[in-house]
């Protein structure tokens, strides 16, 4: 192949290649593209550059070795055109593979707990009943994952990427911490409780802005939000209480029966019936591992209730609150 015309596309990978010179190289991929897809023949791949040797011809070419060269830039066509297909479907390939994004779904059956390390080194320990949703470009550009129930969260701070959690209504934002997420569908609330460091909460609104409900919950504060009644509040709260589920701690602060039946749905994989209301006591009470029968017990003596099981079926009978003392 005549060295002038290697150079040309040598001066045009290099982005040293004139206007006139790019132009006739960049009308010639436009080409190639177009028929990317079609099953040429020789000489039908050479008839596509035709306009392509006709330009460089009379760029650099005199008349009297046009024919010459022209065999030359037939040949370099057909030679290129080939790798010019080849690296075009490698590149479009590759872009469509880097588009897809596919998610994992990690669950949690009731009456289980599962410890998880991600890819960033930031670890989660999902309760009962839990499930998280994991992108699969996690860590890539952005870490963001989706929460349903309760898990507890230990990220590797990274300010150039935020660790963001979706659940529910609310984004929940790591500014460097340790923290517990309980935002399970049936309960109508997302608690977001702090062990350590800082969370940022909040939530985006139907116009696309972003509605801050806090910028740093620090140690031992809780933000409790009410996704009916769209409102939030937040207190102090003894973490360790909070996060004793880890330790296999069934607890019960200030909770009435209707607040501790899905606890016990969820910790002993049973089905809870309740007959009556009792909402004039609430009880506090933990549990160290203990079979749910032990548990039913107990609450029996606080409360007088009575019970049966059968088949995984638990049903509960309370006691009027008039027959209370």
């Amino acid at each position: 192949m005549d060295n002038r015309i290697k150079n040309l596309f040598e001066r045009y990978q290099s982005g040293q290649a004139s206007d006139e010179e790019r132009i006739i190289v960049e009308s010639w991929f436009s080409d190639l593209e177009k028929e990317q897809n079609a099953e040429l023949s020789e000489t039908e791949k050479i008839a596509l550059f035709s306009p392509m040797d006709d330009a460089i011809d009379q760029m650099l070419f005199k008349p009297r070795r046009l024919f010459i060269y022209n065999r030359y830039l037939q040949v370099a066509a057909v030679i290129l055109v080939a790798f010019g297909i080849v690296l075009f479907k490698y590149r479009h390939a590759a872009t469509k593979k880097a588009s897809v994004i596919s998610y994992t779904l990690i669950s949690v059956p009731k009456g289980e707990k599962k410890n998880l390390l991600l890819a960033d080194g930031s670890t989660v320990f999902l309760n009962s009943g839990s499930a998280i949703r994991i992108p699969s470009n996690y860590n890539v550009n952005s870490r963001e994952v989706s929460l349903s129930g309760e898990a507890y969260f230990e990220v590797k701070h990274n300010a150039a990427k935020p660790f963001t959690i979706h659940s529910g209504k609310l984004l929940i934002t790591d500014l460097g911490t340790a923290f517990d997420v309980k935002a399970y569908p049936e309960d109508k609330e997302i608690h977001v409780a702090v062990e350590s460091g800082k969370v940022q909460v909040g939530k985006n609104k139907p116009n696309g802005q972003f509605e801050l409900y806090a910028a740093a919950i620090t140690r031992n504060q809780q933000l409790v939000y009410n996704e009916q009644g769209n409102s939030h509040a937040i207190s102090q709260v003894k973490t360790s209480d909070v996060i004793a589920w880890q330790q296999n701690k069934l607890s019960f602060d200030n909770a009435s029966f209707e607040e501790i039946v899905p606890l016990i749905e969820r910790w002993y994989n049973v089905s809870v019936k309740l007959n009556g209301h009792s909402a004039c006591r609430r009880y506090t009470v933990s549990f160290n591992n203990e079979p749910v029968d032990h548990v039913l017990n107990v609450m029996t003596r606080l409360a007088g209730i009575t019970y049966s099981i059968k088949d995984k079926v638990v049903v509960i009978n309370l006691k009027n609150c008039r027959n209370m003392k």
